[in-house]
């Protein structure tokens, strides 16, 4: 006989002595589920294309199938012998009678026994430690996680499986997403009549023919702007600074920062932009950042770079962040994409910041970073950032601090002598910042600036691959290409404007804001939200009416605020174009609360009213498939 025929006997004797000896034992319930998941192992380990999609189609289904086994397993034996048996003794019998087989398939050769033995015994201390990693998981996890986390989770789940793979709940779904479509689609504002380009012309189109089309649109859709009735959105407010920004963008329309060596003036505008913004934020010379295309990037961003440096140096696995419950939703985003799990702190039921003293209580040895906000978007609150500063040194941990809205208001506020809280690196605890240069910067629309506290934790945002066949990649943010034309455009705003045009602009900003606060306190039926200081954000509620109705009534008026939720209220953020509408603001909310409290409780609701109630009990899923249909309508000619 070959070497090769008697090495197939030789498995074959393994094989079936093995199947023997799982048999032979009184542990024969459970083989069957033993049995079947050897042989998945040992499948999916062939690469075979059509297994995978066999394996792949019952994948979502082998969780509950599990389940379901060992539920049905453990009630068919309560009392028989099989009872005092458990899948971990049949495991370890089965590893046992393993050895056995496969030293008795080295014959009788000692050194083969010998090494054998030895990597048999490396292989049991590896599941041993196997064992202990995942019994510490299992332990840290019902230690740590709140109620509330494992509700959501098994809710999310049941949810998830049910929407895909039960028919009437997905088609119960499907029905409500079609009656929703054209109530979303009038919320768009889409014209039923609108002409739709979904294949390239066959011949270009004339200039003119282009620019007179989208004049048209723009001038109607530019108007409501102008009005002064939009919260936030559209910061500048006088046509000479948008000519500036226009003039500016041209000069420099086809530039890639990518490409540094071809634009150097624009490395030089952005390396000012970060000098610029970090000297307001209190920073020192050690102090650094980059240009990202807006918030929500800036935060990503400082949260990856914090991941990658902390997680790294600490032998963090299972990184964790805390911030407040209003944190913005880019939190959310970065823990989704960065695979962080994201402690959500209550904010306080007065104040609507973040508490130091609770922060304190969710801290553990996987905890990255505390984020915070000044100020943050739904309440307009500033996190008491210098306590949190002070948690952040005693732990040794990172602080990042959202100023987006807050970045070039706050500094400039304090110079005016408005009462300001520290909030930027002059708080020692401070690690980063973000800080939108689009917003209250007055620069064109896709730029901020994430700050760091020194070079090594910048390092650990950007990302180096030396081995691309392209050649050596580096980028210092997320993008690789960017538009060098925003660079210039934000580096003009700042250097335009300058200190004391952020100060006068700043100083309106806040009177108008005292102004609002003052006279919505004088409105039956509706309060104030937070403990206000000089910012930007108004916000306001009710407990005696439906604040989204009211809401509703103001949208009669041409105006656009922003619907809040947990709890319910609604905010307006007055930038330029809102100042000189404060008394008629002022006004049409007066006349709004009370056509509201006049209709009653009874009355119909209808846009976000009608929204936010349907949706107000319903789990995650179903809501984020709502969500997923007003994208596509975006995205939808």
């Amino acid at each position: 006989p070959t070497s090769e025929t008697i090495l197939q006997d030789r498995t074959y004797s393994f094989s079936s002595g093995f199947c023997q000896s799982m048999i032979s034992t009184s542990d024969t319930d459970w083989f069957l589920p033993v049995s079947v998941a050897t042989v998945l192992g040992l499948l999916l380990a062939v690469k075979i294309p059509e297994l995978a999609i066999i394996v792949r189609t019952f994948r979502p289904f082998l969780s509950f199938l599990a389940i379901a086994i060992w539920l049905a397993i453990r009630l068919l034996h309560i009392g028989s012998p099989a009872w005092d048996s458990s899948l971990f003794h049949v495991l370890v019998l089965s590893l046992h009678q393993l050895k056995e087989n496969v030293l008795d398939l080295a014959g009788s050769s000692q050194s083969i026994i010998s090494v054998i033995q030895w990597l048999w015994r490396m292989l049991e201390d590896i599941l041993g430690i196997i064992l202990l990693i995942g019994t510490h998981r299992l332990i840290y996890c019902a230690y740590h996680y709140t109620v509330a986390e494992w509700k959501n989770l098994v809710v999310q789940n049941i949810c998830d499986f049910a929407i895909h793979n039960i028919p009437p709940i997905s088609s119960a779904l499907n029905k409500y997403k079609d009656k929703m479509g054209p109530e979303l689609d009038e919320l768009l504002k889409k014209n039923k009549n609108r002409v739709i380009t979904s294949h390239l012309p066959l011949e270009g189109r004339p200039t003119g023919n282009i620019i007179a089309e989208l004049e048209s649109f723009a001038k109607t859709e530019n108007a409501t702007i102008a009005e002064g009735k939009v919260s936030g959105t559209v910061y500048p407010a006088d046509q000479s600074h948008t000519d500036l920004m226009n003039k500016v963008y041209a000069l420099y329309s086809w530039s890639n920062p990518l490409h540094g060596g071809i634009w150097p003036k624009l490395n030089q505008c952005e390396a000012e932009i970060i000098a610029m913004t970090a000297n307001l934020m209190h920073g020192n010379d050690r102090v650094v950042g980059t240009c990202s295309s807006g918030g929500t990037e800036s935060i990503i961003l400082a949260i990856k770079a914090h991941r990658n440096y902390y997680a790294k140096r600490r032998g963090i696995s299972h990184p964790e962040l805390i911030c407040c419950s209003s944190a913005h939703a880019a939190v959310d985003k970065a823990c989704d994409m960065l695979g962080i799990r994201k402690i959500a702190v209550p904010s306080d039921s007065k104040t609507f910041t973040l508490s130091a003293k609770a922060v304190q209580k969710y801290i553990t040895s996987n905890t990255l970073l505390i984020y915070a906000s000044a100020p943050s978007y739904p309440q307009g609150v500033i996190d008491p950032i210098e306590e949190l500063s002070a948690v952040a040194q005693r732990f040794d941990i990172g602080l990042h601090v959202d100023a987006c809205l807050g970045g070039f208001v706050l500094p400039f506020a304090a110079k005016l002598g408005y009462d300001i809280p520290k909030f930027s690196f002059d708080c020692p605890g401070v690690t980063s910042m973000s800080v939108d240069t689009h917003k209250f910067g007055y620069a064109s629309k896709g730029t901020s600036v994430v700050l760091y506290r020194d070079k090594e934790l910048r390092h650990a945002q950007y990302f180096c691959y030396s081995k691309w066949t392209g050649g050596m990649y580096a980028t210092a943010t997320i993008a690789g290409s960017r538009p060098g034309a925003l660079l210039a455009a934000t580096w003009a705003a700042l250097v335009s404007i300058g200190e004391s045009g952020y100060c006068e602009r700043v100083q309106s900003i806040i009177k108008a804001s005292e102004k609002m606060v003052e006279g919505i306190s004088q409105i039956p039926g509706i309060y104030i939200m937070g403990e206000q200081r000089p910012t930007m954000v108004v916000c306001f509620a009710s407990d005696e009416m439906d604040i989204y109705r009211v809401g509703g009534m103001m949208s009669k008026r041409g105006w656009h605020l922003n619907d809040l939720q947990h709890p319910p209220c609604m905010h307006i953020c007055i930038t330029l174009n809102v100042v000189p509408m404060v008394q008629q603001f002022l006004d049409d909310l007066s006349e709004s609360v009370h056509e509201v409290r006049k209709e009653g409780a009874s009355a119909k609701k209808k846009g976000s009213a009608a929204m936010y109630g349907s949706v107000g009990g319903i789990p995650e899923g179903p809501v984020n498939q709502i969500l997923e249909i007003y994208t596509d309508l975006t995205l939808t000619p």
